[in-house]
Parts: C-alpha cells; sequence; structure tokens
C-alpha cells in the first residue's frame, strides 16, 4: 500500500465506517493543539550535538575539494596495467588504524 505523505489524514480516509480511523483522528487534533500550546510560549530552542557539528565541517571541507584526482586515477590505472602497482599491507592496514581511531576522538 502506497503512503500519501502530502496528506496526513488521507490515508485515515480511505478507512471509513472505522470507529479506530475515528479515534485516531481525534488523538491526532489534541495532539495537534497541545502541539500549537507548547510551539506558543517563544521558548523552543535547536540545538546541535558535537556530531552533527562535526558532521557539517567534514560535509563542507569535502564540498571544497576536487571529487577525483584524475592524474593519480591513470597513474594507476597504468601501473596495474604493467603489472607494476604494488599493494604495501603494512600502510594499508595502518591507514584503516588509524581511520578507525579517528573516528572514536
Amino acid at each position: 500500500m502506497a503512503n500519501d505523505i502530502t496528506s496526513i489524514h488521507s490515508s485515515r480516509l480511505q478507512q471509513s465506517g472505522s470507529r479506530s480511523s475515528q479515534r485516531l483522528d481525534e488523538t491526532d487534533n489534541k495532539e495537534s493543539n497541545s502541539a500549537r500550546k507548547v510551539s506558543s510560549n517563544g521558548a523552543d530552542k535547536v540545538s546541535l550535538t558535537s556530531t552533527a557539528a562535526r558532521l557539517k565541517d567534514i560535509e563542507q571541507r569535502l564540498a571544497s575539494q576536487a571529487p577525483v584526482d584524475n592524474d593519480r586515477v591513470k597513474q594507476v590505472k597504468s601501473a596495474i596495467n604493467n603489472g607494476e602497482y604494488n599493494v604495501d599491507a603494512d600502510r594499508v592496514a595502518n591507514k584503516m588504524i588509524n581511520f578507525e581511531n579517528s573516528l572514536h576522538s
């Protein structure tokens, strides 16, 4: 069943004749009235967690960088095709460990 998100009550209108849909509508009305009362006092606040602030900073830094270094891609492709590309397993492992550690700081 598809959900219509443009109207909160549209899916309930399809269930007309059901007592449960009438009770749900009444509950929604009570909740929306109480929400209006709470929000009308002007004391609403929004605060970002430190994680959200870090994500925003990372997003801004990524947006300023080029998405792909085409010259580096060409070099790696050429090395692979020529059989000259070597993987330094210790370097890869250290990079993975450093990345994992950076997630916890």
